[in-house]
């Protein structure tokens, strides 16, 4: 599948790179900073779009 096709489908090219990068860590767990480091993505876009994620229980806040 291209990439295109899945920022479509998901809705935003940093929540399928969010996805993508949990998805072959699993079951590692990630602050949002070093999430967003490892993506290569901004501090504030990987917050909202991972806040996003959260709230429709994709991801997971540990504590």
């Amino acid at each position: 599948m291209s990439k295109p096709i899945l920022d479509n489908l998901f809705g935003s090219k940093i929540r399928v790179k969010i996805l993508k990068f949990l998805y072959r860590n699993h079951p590692d767990d990630f602050s949002i900073g070093e999430l967003a480091r490892r993506i290569q993505e901004s501090l504030a876009d990987t917050k909202q779009e991972v806040e996003l994620l959260r709230q429709i229980k994709v991801v997971v806040k540990k504590k």
